[in-house]
């Protein structure tokens, strides 16, 4: 919320070696798969691992009727992936940037994640916006579509779910020290203690990230912590605790301005950014999760969640390059200053069920989440003194002179109780049902602007699967989401909603040697919030993607693994329009850009990885990435060209001890990523290698 605010505000002024465990067994037609699954942290190499995101149940990806990718630990830790944004790229049709280098931002088919995307931590939604490091995730799943049937509000276009490492039976550590270019290095360590019997187990997960950062003054740092505890009073319940903090400490960045004829002739490490720089962010997560089955058939669980995230950031933003003196070209700053607070109480009350009807099966998850989300921010804007384009010599000396006129305040509270139901029906081995729908009931009282405002919302989701043989699967679904509706709009308020149709095609070869999945969506989100002729704020604005996708992965011959994804994105802003900054009176004007395509939208996005392991001991790995052009801003003005990178790897195991080398962006391909709107980018990192070497113990 305070990003999208913050935006609108400124566009007014311009595994241990994966630990060896055995493969999760395929769940049995007639019911899911006992709890237990989620300590297991191996997976079939080129199978996509069993997915938590589609009915936080454990569920193969070929039996569901939705588009999933699943990235797998054993994937991103081989190419050496920091943060969320690094294993993301996996995903088809994602693209993703660090948005200012101080937080994940992505697109998913076309949607960008700041407006219709969402997070979510095991299960629980997190506040917006942050680094998301890996050093403690097993798995990034990622639910493509309307996923309000199971998360709510803001999942207008995707789900990301981050499913956490577990405490797990067995005693074993691992500690890992990288070092690289531009000053980057990490340590990280796991360990786990358990009794003999599991009963009860203790897991600890760490890491410390810097790097100096490929542009100039662009530091970075982020130190976290996740201690859990998980209890077994008998074989039919489980209780665990956890508890986790994170550090982050970033120097902001909106990149270079662009000029007339594309971005400026500097240097790609030049920076504008003022010397009060600096993004301060805390973050604490708590989650109590308990469970109980009974019987065979029941599950009871139930989720205690709590997020604190603390955002203290004063930031600069590039308004463009003009004439300045003597005719040389200047760069129009503004600094953001950010105080924002965001807290999140939340619990989720669950039954899983299985049974029959009939000749049919049924898989059913019916639950209850109630949370209060609590905001308060501060926002503020300074316009800063020009500086020059090739010279930038930057005076700036706190305290800077704040513009009243574009000040904001939130102290804004949320309420919202849901209740929700997914139900997996197998008729037979050829033919199931998949149905969902979640009804969220939302309060909403901002005391510093006096808005008030409820929403009643339903998000349901169906989908077929058709399976001819057991190992080719045809599916179509449709679904509907809803975000909450802005605060900035004048009349009534309705919130935001996204339709989707898919279909496609899932198949798995012989002996779990390889997956292929194919779909085809159409996607759209409608009640944007635009200006009008008047510059007043209506709900008027619609959006809309579709496209294919397309993912392989496979292994032909032991040893040899291959990952390959390609999508094509054909997005539109239907019916969009903005307000934006004039030299002259009357100094704004409203510019309708209806028919142009979405900022970091590309139409193509390709993506291979391919190891070779010899003898268990030597593995050499390769991968390319392309991207095809894509606008900065909603203007479609100035664009970043296409490009591939190529990234390399190898790795050397002796013993308990593993030592990698990662060589990044291997041909030096110069390329941009996001900066802020269609005034900048950001120049992204040259060619990188970084060194690691991992040590385990235990068992």
């Amino acid at each position: 919320m305070t990003l999208r605010l913050l935006a609108a505000l400124l566009l007014t002024a311009a595994p241990v070696w994966a630990q060896q465990s055995e493969p999760s067994p395929s769940p049995s037609p007639a019911g899911v798969r006992r709890e237990e699954a989620v300590d297991v942290e191996a997976e079939l190499l080129v199978m996509p691992p069993s997915v938590f995101a589609a009915t936080r149940l454990p569920e193969p990806v070929e039996s569901l009727p939705l588009g999933i990718s699943v990235v797998p630990r054993s994937l991103f830790r081989e190419q050496d992936a920091l943060v969320l944004s690094d294993a993301l790229k996996n995903a088809s049709g994602t693209n993703v940037a660090p948005a200012f280098g101080v937080f994940d931002y992505f697109v998913v088919r076309g949607f960008d994640s700041l407006s219709s995307g969402l997070v979510v931590v095991d299960g629980a939604p997190e506040p917006e916006s942050t680094f998301y490091p890996l050093y403690n995730v097993r798995q990034v799943e990622v639910v493509k579509g309307p996923s309000g049937f199971l998360y709510g509000g803001n999942a207008l276009a995707a789900a990301v779910h981050l499913v956490r490492k577990q405490p797990a039976r067995g005693r074993f550590a691992e500690a890992s020290l990288g070092y690289g270019r531009y000053g980057t290095f990490d340590a990280a360590a796991d360990a786990n203690a358990a009794r003999a019997d599991g009963s009860l187990a203790f897991r600890l997960n760490g890491v410390w990230q810097q790097t100096d950062g490929y542009r100039d003054g662009k530091e970075r740092s982020q130190r976290g912590l996740h201690p859990s505890l998980l209890w077994r009073p008998d074989e039919q319940s489980r209780l665990t605790l956890s508890f986790e903090y994170v550090r982050a400490e970033a120097m902001p960045d909106t990149g270079v301005p662009f000029l007339s004829d594309g971005l400026a002739p500097v240097p790609r490490t030049q920076s504008y950014q003022s010397p009060l720089d600096h993004s301060d962010q805390d973050i604490y997560r708590f989650r109590f999760d308990g469970e109980r089955r009974i019987g065979s058939r029941l599950t009871l669980r139930n989720k205690l969640y709590y997020t604190d995230f603390k955002w203290d950031s004063d930031g600069t933003l590039i308004l463009g390059a003009f004439p300045g003196p003597g005719g040389r070209l200047v760069v129009a700053r503004l600094l953001a200053l950010l105080d924002d607070r965001q807290k999140l109480l939340g619990d989720q009350l669950e039954a899983a069920l299985t049974f029959r009807t009939g000749g049919a099966s049924h898989s059913l998850l019916a639950g209850v989440e109630a949370y209060r989300w609590r905001d308060t921010f501060r926002q503020d804007a300074a316009f800063l003194l020009p500086v020059d384009l090739l010279d930038p010599v930057d005076f700036t000396q706190a305290p800077v002179p704040i513009d009243p006129n574009f000040g904001q305040r939130g102290d804004a509270r949320s309420l919202v109780v849901a209740p929700y139901v997914v139900d997996h029906v197998r008729f037979s081995d050829k033919f199931s049902l998949f149905a969902g729908a979640r009804l969220d009931r939302l309060d909403y009282e901002d005391e510093a602007t006096g808005t008030n405002r409820d929403a009643t919302e339903v998000s349901p989701l169906g989908g077929i699967v058709f399976a001819p043989s057991p190992r080719l699967a045809l599916y179509f679904n449709a679904g509907k989401g809803f975000a909450p509706p802005s605060t900035t709009v004048v009349g009534p308020r309705d919130p935001e909603t996204s339709r989707q149709v898919e279909g496609g095609v899932k198949a798995t070869f012989p002996n779990g040697k390889g997956y292929f999945g194919a779909a085809v969506y159409h996607l759209e989100r409608k009640n944007i919030a635009i200006p009008d002729s008047t510059g007043l704020t209506l709900q008027s604005g619609d959006q809309r993607s579709r496209g294919f996708e397309l993912d392989l992965s496979i292994e032909p011959t032991p040893g040899w693994v291959t990952y390959a994804s390609y999508a094509f994105t054909d997005a539109e802003l239907t019916r969009f329009a903005e307000l934006v900054q004039l030299q002259e009176p009357p100094f704004f004007a409203v510019l309708d850009r209806s028919g142009n395509r979405p900022p970091y939208a590309p139409r193509h996005l390709a993506n291979v990885w391919t190891s070779r392991t010899f003898s268990r001991r030597l593995t050499l790995a390769a991968g390319a990435r392309y991207v095809s052009e894509q606008f900065v801003g909603e203007d479609n003005r100035f664009q970043a060209d296409s490009y591939v990178l190529v990234d390399a790897a190898a790795a050397y195991r002796a013993g308990r001890a593993r030592f990698s080398v990662n060589l990044k962006n291997l041909t030096g391909t110069k390329y941009e990523t996001r900066g802020f709107g269609a005034a900048s980018a950001v120049p992204a990192s040259g060619f990188e290698i970084r060194g690691r070497i991992e040590i385990a113990v235990g068992s």
